[in-house]
């Protein structure tokens, strides 16, 4: 019989990180209503991919700025499943999120999903300047996620940039697409173009030429 210590969740674990029921209960030697009784006695979190087939314990994860953690491709959110998980990450932003932007940061398609929670009024979605975008159901945080949103909007508008230099800088990212944008404007500047590094990073994530830092909050 397995003593009391033996059944500590450290224990158990040992140097796992994660573990599945299957796991544990090679581990533990019961059934598996015993182990599901045990990993909601010690808060267990469950992974959010992977069918939810993994569970880590509350002192494991080392959670990223937005609440997240992967290990091994294994993915885990200090908000629970899937849906909570989106529906958190909306409300955390401070301008919205695009559903790419989701999806970046949970690794997930979740365009359907975003569908359906936006009609089941769990978050707002509007179309703005020829895309959806997400933002939360509370009445006050969606203004100002709103006003933040058509503020980073129009800053981008007023950083256009001429054709003709926009066309230069595409041709150095293309010629040199490991090179940094502080390079490529170093280079066109040399050559008498007038572009900042602001203006070029701006051109380039408007375009989706450059990723954009998800840096939203």
């Amino acid at each position: 019989m397995k003593t009391l210590q033996e059944f500590e969740p450290t224990n158990i674990y040992g140097d796992e990180k994660v573990l599945t029921i299957n796991d544990l209960k090679m581990r533990m030697m019961v059934s598996e209503i015993t182990i599901r009784r045990k990993l909601k006695k010690w808060g267990a979190i469950t992974s959010y991919n992977k069918n939810g087939r993994y569970y880590t314990l509350l002192h494991i994860p080392k959670f990223d700025s937005w609440g997240l953690w992967n290990y091994n491709d294994i993915r885990f959110s200090k908000y629970g499943n899937l849906t909570q998980t989106i529906i958190q990450l909306i409300n955390y932003s401070s301008s919205g999120l695009h559903a790419e932007e989701v999806g970046d940061l949970i690794d997930y398609a979740p365009h359907s999903l975003l569908h359906r929670l936006a009609g089941k009024a769990a978050i707002r979605r509007e179309k703005l300047y020829g895309k959806y975008v997400y933002f939360s159901c509370d009445e006050q945080e969606y203004k100002a996620q709103l006003n933040k949103y058509k503020s980073i909007q129009a800053q981008y508008r007023d950083d256009d940039i001429p054709c003709l230099i926009a066309i230069r800088l595409l041709i150095e990212k293309i010629s040199r697409p490991k090179d940094s944008t502080a390079q490529l404007v170093k280079r066109l500047q040399k050559d008498n173009v007038k572009i900042s590094e602001l203006q070029a990073m701006r051109f380039l994530e408007k375009h989706g030429i450059e990723k954009k830092t998800l840096d939203l909050r």
